[in-house]
């Protein structure tokens, strides 16, 4: 269904808070973009402040605990949902060519002229997929996959199945994976640590109306002799 369709820009990060990260070498860095490419401003309802809520996700403990969550906690930061390229290419084609067209297209584009842009982006979303499968140069701090996984009988119907949605948001609070996931330095805990406690901050944005906090109860049970701090962040 074309309401489902996932354009490549859709996994690109809302605009970036004003905090620094722990860990460069962790973190996607900016590029200049090819000339003639439209900017990222351009697409709507990718980029709108009002559409994401950047988090703040605090966790102390033991020093070698702590350790063992930021070793846990890392990631290719997506989930390894099944491609089908098949379905992708009829839903950008039904969505080029748009409802009651006919010979041509209100877009401007002819029936052929449809199915070579569906067939087009087909194969970039294939190139796409492939490349973030293999990507393990920069792994994501904040995996939430790798922290609590998707079950294979959930992957195996698809990023858009409404059951594993329902899964998603009963157990991450959110169907996305989070998005611009970072360390961020000089963050403390707010109060006094016992001895051989120390604390890391992590910052991630995920889409307005959905909260990760099914996921941070299910770290509290998994790590009970640590502390997780869930808290919503002003991005103005």
């Amino acid at each position: 269904m074309t309401e489902n369709l996932r354009f490549p820009w859709a996994d690109l990060p809302p605009a970036r808070v004003d905090e620094t990260p722990d860990d460069i070498a962790d973190q996607p860095q900016p590029s200049r973009g090819r000339r003639g490419r439209r900017p990222l401003s351009a697409w709507r309802g990718t980029t709108q402040a009002g559409q994401w809520q950047w988090w703040h996700l605090l966790v102390h403990g033991p020093g070698q605990a702590v350790d063992d969550f930021a070793a846990a906690a890392r990631g290719p930061g997506l989930v390894p949902w099944p491609f089908d390229g098949e379905r992708v290419e009829e839903d950008m084609f039904a969505l080029a060519i748009g409802d009651g067209a006919s010979e041509h297209t209100r877009r401007g584009l002819s029936i052929e002229g449809c199915r070579i842009l569906a067939r087009q982006f087909r194969d970039a979303a294939e190139t796409r997929h492939a490349r973030n499968l293999m990507r393990t140069d920069r792994p994501c701090v904040l995996d939430f996959h790798a922290l609590v996984p998707v079950p294979p009988a959930i992957l195996r119907l698809g990023a858009t199945h409404p059951d594993a949605v329902s899964w998603l948001l009963r157990h991450w609070g959110t169907a996305e994976v989070p998005r611009d996931a970072r360390r961020l330095v000089g963050r403390k805990a707010g109060r006094r640590l016992p001895g051989g406690h120390r604390p890391v901050v992590y910052g991630f944005f995920t889409p307005r109306a959905e909260a990760p906090e099914p996921l941070v109860a299910a770290l509290r049970t998994r790590w009970p002799d640590m502390t997780f701090v869930l808290s919503r962040q002003d991005m103005t």
